[in-house]
């Protein structure tokens, strides 16, 4: 149950949406395909999970789904999170780009297992930054 301060309450429902990403990257990329769908929920759930941490914070931010951006807002506040920068660069593209038909050819099995990878270490990093109080 969220908390009753609201943006420790907001923060803690960002932080719940990105779980649910999460969740849904562990139901989908065991079977090894729609893996643009897998990729897309990776970044979503980095993104959803910077965007807990700059909620608990009461920095606003645009709605965006450039993970650059957010980190070096979280960096702002936090230098430490200079170290999500080369993450935020490898997910970004996937918030967008493979939601429509394009040219791009399919991500392989190496890309996924990065993505997914890479997403987990963002989600630890910030769930290490917030309060338990913030957190599903």
């Amino acid at each position: 149950m969220p908390p009753e301060d609201p943006s420790t309450a907001l923060a803690w429902e960002w932080f719940e949406k990105a779980e649910h990403d999460a969740l849904a990257v562990e139901q989908l990329a065991p079977t090894g395909k729609i893996s643009d769908v897998v990729a897309f929920h990776c970044q979503q759930a980095a993104e959803k999970a910077l965007k807990a941490y700059l909620t608990w914070r009461n920095l606003p931010f645009r709605r965006v789904h450039d993970l650059e951006e957010l980190v070096n807002l979280c960096a702002g506040l936090d230098r430490a999170f200079l170290t999500l920068l080369p993450a935020a660069e490898k997910l970004s593209p996937y918030a967008v780009e493979l939601r429509y038909p394009t040219d791009l050819p399919a991500l392989t099995t190496a890309e996924v297992d990065e993505a997914c990878l890479l997403m987990h270490a963002v989600m630890s990093f910030v769930q290490d930054r917030l309060p338990p109080h913030a957190r599903p």
